[in-house]
């Protein structure tokens, strides 16, 4: 019946370890079970040890120190693993004492198992060990007496398995004998006959072969074109059916932005529905933490794919700045759910297309949950609303103008659009003022003007600058603060659609 004992101690040391291990890990969180957790502890232990107490009651063979000797394990692998929570919480928190209580008790248990173990020592265990000597030696008498026994039964045995070999080689060697001259008179019969049936049939096959062959390569030409008019034309009505438009990539302009060619050769400006990726090129931001990693990473997607499609939601095509609104594949890879299951995006800008919203914020909970990316920095994402909480660096001087020409002293302009108001054309490489930020084609020249700078970082001064109700063409936000710092209305005669991104009737506030 003590067979029974023995799985259901185990179950409980290992019960209560588990309970005991999820207890201290309760407590070093400041969690609010821990003291149910401390209550299952102290129960399991309890049962556990008078599990083996009537283990030693119906064994004749395990005794009190041996017990004691279990809960002694028991009661170091506690002390080990709350030594090592308290060290932990020592140097996370630089605070003592939060787990001497159980390292104390579990101490104490281990001093009590060994009091009990040297108190219930045998002194009668030579007595013991005399008996079993006795026991062993008529053991080994009884032993030795069956090995003799089986050395006579085994050589009869072999005896008569030799005649029995004997006789059955005999037998063998005469069937064998008798088999090898049927065989070789078949063999022979069967020869003649399959080599006059042979040459027959090969000179058939032959001829068949030959015509065969001509009438299957004429066939497998005309399937394999059949074939392939019908694949081009199913995966074109594939395309269409699921509403998906093959395009070519042009250029990644960042996380979230990307330039394609359609097949009638149209330069398409891309903005990814749903996500939100940090700043990178903002003109009057700067490089948001993560939002190189995200440019880097989209570019690796599309990049590494066969063929790029778009697709449309409901509702709006364009937003305000012309650009598409679309959902982006490669291949067959949602790129917004890449981006936003590996932190590199948020789900943001939701407006009435919403076709793959529930999927996209899975997929941002994954990220979130396991602190990647953008999530890995507290309060970085503005989950209260769109966008980073990220500052803005600290905004320069400009050198003064000493009328001797440009001041080649230390520079730290924000942006392009502070770097031109000093140097109109730029500034080279080994100038001062020189960000590696700024030179997004990494020609060696930063903030240079070109026919391929965009709208936003192209700078056209304002003809008056004073808080007048005239007509005004400002380039960007960074020129209308210049004359109005709050921004303006949408009455405003200064107001233009492409700086309101939010569309609240308010441009640059």
């Amino acid at each position: 019946m003590g067979f029974i004992f023995l799985p259901l101690i185990f179950t409980g040391v290992l019960v209560t370890l588990g309970i005991y291990l999820r207890a201290l890990y309760s407590r070093s969180v400041g969690g609010e079970s821990q003291n149910d957790l401390w209550k299952g502890t102290t129960i399991s232990a309890s049962v556990t040890i008078l599990l083996m107490l009537l283990y030693t009651a119906v064994s004749s063979t395990v005794g009190i120190a041996d017990i004691f000797t279990g809960i002694l394990l028991m009661a170091t692998a506690g002390l080990v693993l709350s030594l090592l929570f308290n060290r932990n919480y020592k140097n996370k928190y630089n605070e003592r004492g939060k787990f001497n209580r159980t390292t104390g008790i579990t101490l104490g248990l281990m001093v009590l198992s060994f009091v009990v173990i040297g108190l219930s020592a045998d002194p009668e265990g030579t007595e013991e060990h005399l008996d079993s000597g006795e026991i062993a030696v008529e053991a080994g008498i009884d032993e030795m007496t069956e090995e003799e026994d089986a050395e006579e039964t085994e050589a009869e045995q072999r005896a008569e398995e030799e005649q029995a070999a004997e006789k059955a080689e005999a037998e063998k060697q005469a069937e064998e004998e008798q088999a090898a001259e049927k065989a070789e008179a078949e063999k022979q019969a069967e020869e003649e006959q399959a080599a006059e049936k042979a040459e027959a049939e090969k000179q058939a096959e032959e001829e068949q072969a030959a015509e065969e062959t001509e009438a299957e390569k004429q066939a497998e030409e005309e399937q394999a074109a059949e074939e392939t008019e019908a694949e081009k034309q199913t995966e074109e009505e594939d395309v269409v059916k699921n509403g998906l438009i093959p395009v070519q990539l042009y250029r990644v302009v960042d996380g979230d932005t990307v330039h394609v060619i359609d097949e009638d050769g149209n330069n398409l400006n891309l903005r990814l529905l749903l996500i939100d990726t940090p700043e990178t090129v903002h003109p009057n931001e700067p490089v948001q933490p993560y939002g190189p990693e995200a440019s880097e990473r989209l570019t690796d997607l599309l990049n590494g794919a066969g063929q790029l499609y778009i697709e449309y939601d409901d509702g709006d095509k364009q937003d305000h700045y012309g650009r598409e609104l679309v959902y982006l594949y490669a291949d067959d890879v949602n790129v917004h759910e890449v981006l936003l299951e590996e932190g590199l995006a948020r789900v943001g800008y939701i407006y009435e297309q919403q076709r793959y919203l529930e999927d996209f914020k899975v997929a941002e909970q994954y990220a979130k949950d396991n602190g990647l990316g953008i999530w890995s920095i507290p309060g970085y994402v503005n989950e209260g609303g769109e966008g980073f909480n990220y500052e803005e660096e600290p905004a320069v001087e400009e050198p003064a103008d000493d009328g001797g020409g440009t001041d080649t002293g230390s520079y730290n302009f924000a942006n392009c659009t502070e770097l031109r108001e000093v140097f109109p054309d730029g500034v080279a490489s080994d100038h001062p003022a020189y960000q590696s930020k700024m030179d997004r084609d990494n020609d060696g020249y930063a903030c240079e003007i070109s026919s391929s700078s965009s709208a936003e970082t192209s700078i056209e001064e304002p003809a008056d600058t004073s808080a007048d109700t005239g007509n005004y063409n400002f380039a960007n936000c960074t020129e209308l603060r210049e004359v109005f710092p709050d921004g303006v209305p949408s009455d405003h005669p200064a107001y233009q659609s492409k700086m309101d991104r939010d569309n609240d009737g308010h441009a640059c506030e």
